[in-house]
């Protein structure tokens, strides 16, 4: 199963490799990371591109600045998965996250997992 993970951004670029790090280091392997640059006025866009030519699992979606939600939205249009993965730019995933979220869905037949 694909697990799409959509990261908008917004002048993130002082934290995007700690977090992309952190898609990288995923247990499941399945994935492809939708970064939607959302108008960024930093080196976010520069962090992205340097990133993408590196894993073709990540692809860059550059939108005017329209807040979080409508590049979260645009994500989501775009998104190949069979399951979404919503990460912040400034945050961070488990190594195990997506694997154990896959494991529940498997065992319990269900569609939406939570965790914190």
């Amino acid at each position: 199963m694909l697990v799409s993970i959509i990261i908008p951004c917004y002048n993130q670029a002082s934290y995007l490799e700690e977090t992309l790090q952190c898609v990288l280091q995923q247990d499941y392997d399945n994935w492809e990371c939708l970064l939607v640059n959302d108008g960024s006025t930093d080196s976010t866009e520069a962090i992205l591109l340097a990133l993408i030519s590196k894993d073709s699992r990540f692809r860059y979606f550059s939108i005017s600045n329209s807040g979080v939600s409508a590049a979260r939205n645009f994500g989501i249009e775009q998104a190949k998965g069979d399951f979404i993965q919503f990460l912040d730019a400034d945050d961070l995933l488990a190594p195990s996250k997506l694997l154990q979220s896959i494991q529940v869905i498997d065992e319990h037949d269900v569609t939406v997992v939570c965790s914190n």
